[in-house]
């Protein structure tokens, strides 16, 4: 191969690791300019105070878990409370200095206090000796027990708790599965619903999806023989493609499943009202299962709708979150399946009825049990799916006292897309964290005639890599339309010097 990609044949998540390697051989891994990863962990770091936080709470767990005093939370005395706060106090000062301390006891109360909330609105029935026991019990915090496979209680809720306020429904902590990120829960999904689970979704079977849309989609159905039927989507614009969703409507194909990304990862647009009652409708009309995968939700302020918020379509949605973007840590690996009750029922009645073996239970139960590796053998290492404590403490923090500084970071991402639309001469049409961009509009005439496989590694060799866009695109799209010189670009890696710094590169190289 002439090119370290192919740009019809390369997935996009390997094209760029050669794009990447160009990058590395000619400016040095510490001077590349990275926006082909949605992995924000270079620049801005958010919530300096909730990190601080969790370095605290792993003192504290090792403070509550020696052998001179963890019979304190097995002993359950009237004593015991001011016991364990006075442990509190004494860990705070004896490891920071005072004015450091009293910071970090003043957020444990807050912390405390929060999480008394969220137990009382999500009836856990624990009261503070019961938020210490779940949270330090077994040295759980710094990893000394095998996670909890379903999700830590307290986690639970929390999660519940955020849901319930930006989706303006009940969410209950009993209706969500704790998993290890957002793509453990994809492949829980369809483990469950394939063959390897109750054979739902065969070979041959019908599903739709959006186009363009996260290209690990695409390859798991073409894995198993699949087919898809897509939703197109202006990847410029954000908006549907009408004649498209009526297709969907009259096919003669049951559409077993509609898969959404809302907001859209490629283009970085979320779905407005009419394009979430749409899908609503086809959905309606063939009875399918909605996934959703609403991992970039909260980078729009509460601006968009979640179809989980529309009343046909929250009875047949499966709902995939994670924290490792808006928290800017990837590797945390914290996520949730929300399966509300209401779905739970119908999904399991209605939509699978007949296909649902009773040792499952329902759904629900199904993907929890599909969350743990071994194939076909469901559930058979579920004791090691749950997160892990280390990832509950940081994740509990970020939750409770991030908030101010993931404003922040929000709004700091937003200056950056406006800056890099603008650097390179494209109207900014409202798309946040990642935006999709035909090069063919900032190029001069000259480039034309090269292919785009040339244009990425000009660009890489002088340090900025970017991720050729065409595989996100369906077959059947790619047919219509030539998106070959499509690119996506990932714009929350950098800081707003060097997001400009790398628009600029890419418009001189394109214009060379």
């Amino acid at each position: 191969m002439k090119y370290c990609f192919d740009v019809n044949t390369t997935l996009p998540f390997l094209a760029f690791r050669g794009l990447r390697a160009i990058a590395e051989k000619n400016v040095g891994e510490a001077n590349i300019l990275d926006l082909s990863q949605g992995e924000p962990g270079y620049g801005f770091s958010p919530n300096v105070r909730s990190r601080q936080f969790f370095a605290f709470l792993n003192l504290l767990d090792i403070a509550f878990n020696n052998h001179r005093i963890s019979n304190l939370f097995f002993r359950r005395k009237p004593s015991e409370l001011s016991e364990i706060e006075r442990v509190v106090e004494k860990t705070a000062f004896e490891y920071f200095h005072d004015q450091k301390a009293k910071e970090l006891l003043k957020d444990w109360k807050e912390f405390l206090e929060e999480l008394e909330h969220i137990c009382d609105v999500q009836d856990l029935g624990l009261d503070r000796f019961g938020i210490y026991y779940e949270l330090f019990k077994y040295s759980n915090l710094t990893g000394g027990r095998y996670p909890q496979p379903a999700g830590h209680p307290l986690l639970q809720a929390t999660m519940a708790e955020e849901y319930s306020k930006s989706l303006g429904i009940m969410v209950k902590s009993h209706e969500l599965i704790g998993i290890m990120g957002a793509s453990h829960g994809i492949g829980a999904i369809f483990q469950g619903l394939g063959e390897e689970g109750i054979g739902f979704l065969q070979k041959g079977d019908t599903v739709a999806m959006t186009s363009p849309v996260y290209s690990p989609y695409n390859t798991i159905f073409e894995e198993r023989g699949i087919e898809v039927l897509s939703l197109s989507v202006d990847p410029e614009e954000g908006s549907i493609i009408e004649e498209e969703a009526q297709k969907l409507k009259n096919s003669q194909k049951h559409i077993k499943a509609f898969i959404l990304i809302d907001p859209n990862n490629p283009t970085g647009f979320p779905s407005s009202e009419n394009f979430l009652h749409t899908i609503a409708d086809i959905c309606e009309i063939h009875n399918s299962i909605i996934i959703t995968d609403e991992v970039y939700f909260p980078f729009f302020d509460g601006a968009n709708a979640s179809i989980i918020q529309i009343k046909n379509a929250r009875k047949r949605t499966v709902r995939i979150d994670s924290l490792s973007k808006i928290e800017r840590a990837t590797g945390l690996r914290v996520g949730d399946i929300y399966v509300s009750d209401e779905a739970n029922e119908y999904i399991t009645h209605d939509i699978l009825k007949g296909l649902f073996p009773e040792k499952y239970e329902n759904v629900r139960n199904l993907f929890f049990l599909a969350k743990s590796p071994g194939g076909k053998n469901l559930g058979l290492f579920r004791h090691i799916t749950g997160i892990p404590g280390p990832s509950v403490a940081m994740a509990l923090s970020h939750i409770i006292l991030g908030k101010p500084e993931t404003k922040e970071y929000v709004h700091m991402l937003h200056e950056k897309v406006s800056m890099f639309y603008k650097t390179i001469g494209i109207p900014h049409k409202g798309n946040s964290y990642y935006g999709m961009i035909d090069i063919e509009k900032i190029e001069n005439k000259k480039n034309s005639s090269l292919s785009i496989e040339e244009k990425l590694e000009r660009i890489a060799e002088k340090g900025v890599v970017v991720m050729p866009a065409n595989l996100f695109f369906s077959e059947d799209d790619r047919k219509r339309k030539d998106r070959k010189n499509m690119i996506r670009v990932s714009l929350p890696n950098l800081s707003l010097e060097d997001t400009e710094k790398a628009g600029n590169i890419i418009k001189e190289v394109l214009n060379s």
